[in-house]
């Protein structure tokens, strides 16, 4: 979470302290100044699509019903208010502070076995409690599901309390139905039986407290993959997940495993059983799990269709008639063999022939291109003069088809060409320098489309070719409007690259220098260092700069208030005050990199003016009880982002 302070803007009765992340809903951490406590409040903006609707509602269902379980269980947090004003829909509740699971993984990896054993046992204690609670609906009772067990839904606090968050798409389930169905749960988390059918059940939470418990242990989901469609294959397949980490405990493995069992009937039939099992574990005791004589996956027969062998009896009364069969098929193969050979013989020659033909006419030109096999030293005219003798080649043989020498001559070509791209990816990467124009952006968008030529759909040289042809936009046009080509560039380049960094850290310098929005270039560089990137004196550099650019817009406009508010000037004042302050941290440690220094003198005269401008602020007058209590009836909501 950035630790930049946010704009104190207001909602009601509400003081917004800062934003705590954004899924369905907009989620901030506020002041409630009539009761006089911070409180975690949930925004929806009203509108009139059905998507926004249904959000709405689900968070209407999951507030009262988190209201109802916090009555009988106070581990479950408090909601306060659920109402409609200024144009949203608003859930207040009570604050539990500290760090979810989620935000922990990411500053540790993976956690200790019965550390992450603890925290699933305790979660698994709450999750019964839901279960086993009874709601009215209609005049029914009713069971209850969570519907979104995740990382990030778990909250840990100062003293490893454990608090389940998030009731927003829990849904109520009929004594008469022991589905129900909805499909706005995270893919990740999803049991194969919700992906099949979108029905969720109790057995849904347990499969996704499983699902966490794995990435607890091992710093990872258990399935993975590029895009949710074939994340979402790969669950249905019901195949076993990766292997987990050498050092993870065989009784808790087999939890795990139990826990994510292909068939739904090998997995724990309640909250109760499981949460039972780690107890044991946590206490050294045996596990069921250990126990089971069934493994949880079995030779992956879910995957494979079973074939029986056929074996065709024949009566003894028609053992003549296939003897005859079998005879007369003797003879036809004798009277075809003299045939056969011929043609055999022929085919031989012909295809020695044609051997020394293609060896003969081709060999130059195979030759020449595989001169210049290292082409991030070639230029771009010798580049396109190897590619201009491929397809010539290839042109003349097309009617080989996959026999041709050009086939196999494509792919070492295109295999030659992505290193050389590489090479210039890794070169900006890897160096110093902040200055795009000394890259050679233009033989790497060569090399990339004709490699792209060869094999059209390879996703990865897509991915490259789209954060090459944005950064050659960026180098020529660095200033808006010319400069948005590249965001969606880098956009689908990290789309079609998502385990790929380096599209993070283009949009981050993009951010910075371009639209002068140091918020978004922030998130960025956290999604790139969440992708192994461990970030340079470049990225700092980008940052203080991003903090600078806001700092000096935040003075521009502290000088245009001053003619108009004294209030809005001091604030902006503040505000400016503060970045200010965050670019200095940043550049001291990095003196003399780069452009270091000259920004730091910049920074300095942006300081002076900051002192001239809040030495002639007028003296703030305290405001009177009138004054104070005609404010507070206002009820404005403005959106607070930055």
């Amino acid at each position: 979470m950035s630790t930049v302070a946010v704009q104190k803007k207001r909602f009601g009765r509400y003081e917004i302290i800062r934003k705590l992340g954004r899924s369905m809903t907009d989620v901030y951490l506020a002041y409630d100044e009539r009761l006089g406590r911070n409180v975690i409040l949930k925004l929806v903006e009203e509108s009139q699509d059905d998507f926004t609707k249904l959000i709405i509602e689900a968070e209407r269902r999951g507030a009262l019903i988190q209201s109802d379980l916090h009555r009988i269980d106070p581990r479950i947090l408090e909601v306060y208010e659920c109402d409609e004003a200024d144009g949203c829909f608003f859930v207040s509740m009570e604050y539990f502070e500290g760090r979810n699971i989620a935000e922990i993984l990411h500053t540790e990896r993976r956690f200790d076995a019965k550390r992450a054993a603890t925290y699933a046992a305790e979660t698994l204690s709450q999750l019964d409690r839901l279960h086993s609670f009874m709601s009215d609906l209609n005049g029914k009772k009713c069971a209850v599901v969570h519907g979104d067990i995740k990382p990030s839904n778990i909250q840990i606090g100062r003293n490893d309390e454990v608090r389940l968050l998030d009731f927003g798409i829990a849904k109520v389930i009929s004594y008469t139905r022991n589905l129900t169905q909805h499909n706005m749960g995270s893919p990740t988390y999803c049991s194969p039986e919700r992906l099949a059918k979108g029905e969720v059940d109790a057995q849904s939470d347990l499969w996704a407290l499983g699902v966490s418990l794995y990435e607890m242990v091992s710093g990872c989901p258990p399935y993975q993959a590029q895009d949710t469609r074939k994340l979402e294959n790969l669950i249905q397949s019901k195949r076993p997940p990766r292997s987990l980490p050498d050092d993870c405990p065989r009784a808790l493995a087999a939890i795990i495993k139990k826990a994510l069992a292909a068939d739904i009937a090998r997995r724990y039939p309640s909250a109760v059983e499981f949460e039972s099992d780690l107890r044991a574990f946590i206490q050294d005791r045996a596990t069921q799990a250990t126990l089971d004589k069934k493994p949880a996956w079995g030779g992956n027969t879910t995957v494979q269709k079973f074939r029986p062998e056929v074996v065709e009896v024949q009566p003894r009364t028609r053992r003549m008639g296939r003897d005859f069969g079998q005879l007369k098929n003797a003879y036809y193969l004798v009277r075809h063999l003299n045939w056969m050979r011929a043609s055999a013989i022929l085919f031989a020659v012909l295809s020695i022939f044609l051997a020394f033909y293609l060896v003969g006419r081709v060999r130059d030109e195979i030759w020449r291109t595989r001169v210049a096999t290292d082409y991030s030293r070639a230029s771009v005219a010798e580049i396109n003069a190897d590619w201009a003798s491929y397809r010539k080649l290839k042109q003349r043989d097309a009617f080989l088809g996959r026999f041709s020498p050009a086939e196999s001559q494509g792919q070492s070509l295109r295999t030659s060409f992505l290193s050389a791209a590489d090479d210039v990816l890794e070169d900006y990467r890897n160096s110093s320098d902040q200055s795009l124009t000394d890259f050679d952006w233009e033989k790497a968008q060569v090399l990339v489309r004709h490699a792209l030529e060869v094999q059209p759909n390879d996703r990865a040289s897509q991915g490259k070719a789209a954060l090459i042809d944005g950064y050659l936009n960026l180098s020529r046009n660095p200033n808006l409007p010319k400069a948005g080509a590249s965001e969606s560039e880098f956009q689908k380049a990290a789309k079609l690259l998502p385990r790929d960094p380096d599209a993070h850290l283009a949009l981050a310098r993009l951010y910075v220098y371009s639209y002068q929005n140091i918020g978004r270039a922030l998130a960025e560089l956290h999604l790139a260092e969440r992708l192994g990137v461990k970030l340079g004196p470049r990225e700092s550099e980008e940052k203080a700069d991003g903090y600078l650019l806001r700092a000096e817009s935040e003075l521009r406009l502290a000088a245009q208030a001053s003619e108009n508010s004294g209030d809005d000037e001091a604030r902006r004042l503040r505000l400016g005050e503060g970045d200010l302050k965050r670019a200095r941290d940043l550049y001291e440690p990095i003196i003399g990199f780069s452009d270091v220094n000259d920004n730091l003198k910049r920074l300095d005269d942006d300081e002076s003016r900051l002192d001239k401008l809040k030495a002639a602020l007028p003296a703030a007058a305290p405001p009177t009880p009138a004054a104070s209590r005609s404010k507070s009836k206002k009820s404005s909501f403005r959106w607070p982002w930055r």
